[in-house]
């Protein structure tokens, strides 16, 4: 009687000790998936006016003139593939992207012009919805642009799915605290969110929302003086997969130079050809 009870006391305690176990790997597991992003954020900080500085610090997160030299990760359901990119922007509008592998062979040369793109070489392997994935996805991070006209707002957005359109679209303060402020412009496509923080008000973050629920979004991270402009260096962007008409993925995109330029570049950059 003693040994079965003593058989049946262990029992309890090895279970007990097995739940403890499974408890603590959940954790750790749920702790894992907490920490999606492990980069550092700016700090939270007051933004007086949100409504009125929403579109001047929209505009002006990156530079008017710059070239920057980017390591870009696309986790893609269970691939990740990690490749260097050569990027030159001006004025909003036009850029030309080279994507390299790693070890430096070209993959990529995309010339971009407002809503036209041009594709200067590819490798086999990027068909043409690849590209145009990748040719929006830079303008989004780079290039989505809003601007003031007279008394009201009119608002670009490039979308990737009709083009690009025009609309006055005033922006709204959702909330505005000593953490920030969340601020929304609204159009007929959607709605653009975004969260600005400090003085001057920079973007820390943003998404494209329609129906309720976000198509994309952007979040900018490790905030460092680079080139003379005071920009993020680590940007994310997730993709749902409902504009791209595919499977979700996410873009991480990690500045390792960037040169600020006063001046536009030669139209020689622009051009088709090496």
């Amino acid at each position: 009687m003693i040994e079965h009870k003593l058989r049946r006391a262990r029992t309890r305690t090895r279970r007990i000790g097995e739940a403890s176990a499974i408890a603590l790997i959940l954790g750790v597991l749920l702790s894992a998936c907490a920490e999606t992003d492990p980069y550092k954020r700016l700090e939270p900080a007051a933004v007086s006016d949100a409504a009125t500085s929403a579109h001047s610090a929209f505009n002006r997160r990156w530079p008017t003139q710059f070239k920057a030299v980017q390591t870009v990760t696309i986790d893609f359901r269970v691939t990740t593939r990690t490749l260097v990119g050569y990027l030159i922007v001006q004025g909003h509008e036009k850029f030309r992207l080279q994507g390299m592998t790693e070890q430096g062979i070209k993959l990529f040369d995309i010339v971009g012009d407002g809503d036209e793109s041009r594709v200067v070489y590819a490798a086999e392997e990027f068909d043409p919805r690849v590209l145009e994935s990748i040719t929006r996805d830079i303008r989004r991070v780079f290039l989505f642009e809003s601007m003031d006209v007279g008394s009201g707002v009119r608002y670009r957005t490039t979308l990737g799915d009709v083009g690009d359109v025009l609309v006055a679209m005033p922006a709204r303060v959702l909330s505005q605290g000593d953490s920030g402020a969340t601020v929304e412009i609204s159009g007929p496509r959607g709605q653009l969110r975004m969260n600005m923080v400090g003085k001057p008000p920079r973007v820390d973050r943003y998404a494209f929302r329609r129906d309720d629920r976000d198509l994309y979004r952007v979040d900018h991270y490790e905030w460092h003086d680079m080139g003379g402009a005071y920009v993020p260096t680590t940007i994310v962007l997730r993709e749902r997969g409902v504009q791209s008409n595919g499977p979700p993925y996410k873009l991480t995109i990690k500045l390792t130079e960037l040169m600020v330029r006063d001046e536009p570049w030669p139209a020689s950059v622009f051009e088709l050809g090496d």
